[in-house]
């Protein structure tokens, strides 16, 4: 398989392991953003969230939750981003999830400042567009 992740998941490729479990796992950057960030996959194959079951994706949510206590509380982080490029085309092809500590002075940003595509429709009839989808 040309994963990188799942080379990683069966130790065919080294990687700085935080947390590892039957289903899960989790790994160091290789080219953090911030000093404690980190990755955080289902073992198991997929490239989205609609690729998983649900118990599935309940599993890997736990996993990130755990691990991003984890990485507040050892690096005294004043907080966390944590997000997921679902469907991003020019990242690794299997689902992940980033925990990336952010500090006072980091220079990063809140979500909203990622992407910038202000809309021309206003927001209720974007929300109907979505509510009509069966």
């Amino acid at each position: 398989m040309d994963c990188i992740f799942c080379k990683l998941v069966a130790k065919q490729i080294p990687a700085v392991i935080v947390f590892e479990d039957n289903d899960v796992i989790s790994f160091m950057e290789l080219h953090p953003s911030a000093p404690g960030h980190v990755m955080v996959i289902l073992k198991k194959h997929g490239k989205t969230l609609f690729d998983y079951e649900d118990n599935d994706l309940g599993k890997l949510i736990a996993c990130v939750k755990k691990v991003a206590k984890k990485v507040q509380t050892a690096l005294d982080a004043d907080s966390l981003s944590i997000g997921v490029n679902h469907m991003e085309k020019k990242g690794v092809p299997h689902l992940h999830f980033h925990i990336i500590p952010r500090f006072e002075g980091d220079n990063g940003g809140i979500m909203q400042t990622i992407v910038h595509n202000l809309p021309k429709e206003d927001r209720e009839t974007i929300a109907q567009k979505i509510r009509n989808v069966g």
